[in-house]
């Protein structure tokens, strides 16, 4: 039976009756409670809708090649940081934030270039992909190579790009490698010819005549950093690694750190601090350790130090404000 479909067309509720009841009661028991948290994040995601309706959003059996394919994409590869992510406008305040991904941003206004490149002269992290900065919001092209309006902060300048959707017959000899790690990915759509001005690689292009051409790098400028992103891949283990990359520069530890699958986010409110944990895989976590003992909401419980989920279970836990 499908777990989502509460009531099926017959009019009775589905074999997860017991499971919904047991839903209702907690929501009426803890809503109250976090009815006034509020979600504080230091990692942004930019999302834009004149840059969607450019490239193009979701429809039926093409989903890869469209805007909110890449985003969903990105949003997925951060989650992996076990931390929050705010989804916001251009015109949001980035003081707010540690980390900016600002994913398949081509159309860019000026004042919006300028907002970003003080937020990285003030340290924090941006991080760009191919064709960035390259636009008007308008549409029309800016006289500039790719990072486009970017390209003094990011270190680095497109000169050439190889299009794997006009030449697909090529596509199988390029992968994309980590410094320090074998795991290679297969490259989705483009690959850019990078020339390093001050930025340094931190993952590079493997096989056929880009191999040893830098795939991905990282400039420091003023008090942060830039990291341009001159390829794509619909593998997630791409963008995981990615996002594991800007957190170790960042310096980001997890909210609470757990099991890979299980996605942790907080909310707060104006003495608690609440942390959530959803374990959306069909495995076991036990004795998951906390940084200092909490209360789990659910059971009640005070004093807890660890916590098991079974598979799809979720704990909801309660630490006071230091």
């Amino acid at each position: 039976f499908r777990p989502s479909f509460i009531k099926g067309f017959d009019g009775e509720i589905n074999p997860a009756k017991s499971t919904f009841q047991q839903i209702g009661k907690e929501f009426a028991r803890l809503g109250p409670r976090l009815s006034g948290a509020i979600t504080r994040a230091d990692i942004a995601l930019l999302y834009d809708f004149t840059n969607e309706w450019s490239q193009g959003f979701w429809s039926v059996g093409d989903k890869d090649r469209k805007y909110d394919g890449e985003a969903s994409r990105y949003y997925g590869g951060f989650k992996v940081l076990q931390r929050n992510i705010d989804i916001v406008p251009l015109s949001a305040d980035f003081t707010a934030y540690k980390v900016i991904v600002a994913q398949n941003l081509r159309l860019i206004d000026d004042a919006t270039v300028e907002g970003l490149r003080a937020f990285v002269a003030g340290g924090g992290i941006l991080v760009l992909n191919y064709r960035a900065g390259t636009q008007n919001m308008d549409g029309s092209m800016r006289r500039v190579l790719a990072p486009g309006v970017f390209a003094e902060i990011a270190g680095v300048t497109t000169d050439a790009k190889l299009d794997l959707v006009d030449y697909s017959g090529v596509a199988d000899q390029f992968k994309i490698g980590f410094s320090g790690t074998e795991a290679e990915f297969r490259p989705r759509t483009i690959l850019e010819s990078l020339t390093l001005r001050s930025a340094e690689p931190i993952a590079s292009f493997r096989g056929g005549r880009m191999a040893g051409r830098p795939a991905i790098t990282r400039n420091r400028h003023g008090q942060g950093w830039v990291f341009y992103v001159g390829t794509d891949s619909a593998d997630d283990l791409f963008h995981e690694t990615l996002a594991r990359a800007v957190a170790a520069t960042g310096k980001l530890a997890p909210l609470i750190t757990a099991p890979y699958g299980v996605v942790v986010t907080s909310r707060e409110d104006a003495n608690k601090i609440y942390y959530f944990l959803l374990n959306l895989t069909e495995d076991e976590h036990n004795s998951i350790p906390l940084l200092h003992p909490m209360v789990d909401v659910i059971t009640e419980r005070e004093g807890v130090t660890s916590v098991s989920l079974g598979p799809l279970e979720v704990a909801v836990l309660a630490s006071p404000k230091s």
